[in-house]
């Protein structure tokens, strides 16, 4: 591994070294245009990374904007739905509510006529006190 390393680094310190002398070899008007070639290259680089950061940019602000409308609209589903739920609820409640209180008033009815009934057909019971007491003793 480390012989590989060693090998590569030589490799490219040469070919760095080979082109710096030929470089340096050129004459005025090639080492202009050459210097020239690669401004042009590296500003041409440049603005094709940056576009790819303002591609890369839009794409993300995309997935943000259809992230938040699948939210909001799985949100809006699910507070239908629970509203629904809550209105049979409801609906549920009062309807046994009124089915009870209905059945509570028949009751209620029918007892207080059992009552005016038995209150015209027979005469009042008094129970005394003193009779309470007698009952006690005989225990």
């Amino acid at each position: 591994m480390k012989k590989t390393g060693l090998f590569l680094l030589g490799l490219t310190t040469g070919a760095a070294a080979a082109a710096y002398f030929a470089y340096r070899k050129m004459d005025d008007e090639k080492t202009k245009e050459l210097v020239d070639k690669t401004v042009k290259t590296a500003n041409d680089l440049k603005d094709r990374a940056l576009d790819y950061a303002f591609y890369a940019l839009d794409s993300v602000d995309d997935v943000k904007e259809s992230l938040q409308y699948k939210t909001s609209d799985a949100t809006s589903k699910i507070k239908d739905a629970a509203g629904k739920v809550n209105d049979n609820v409801v609906n549920k409640a009062q309807y046994y509510y009124d089915e009870g209180s209905t059945q509570f008033h028949k009751a209620a009815d029918s007892l207080r006529n059992q009552v005016r009934k038995a209150n015209d057909s027979e005469d009042d019971v008094v129970i005394e006190p003193d009779f309470l007491k007698h009952s006690d003793e005989e225990k």
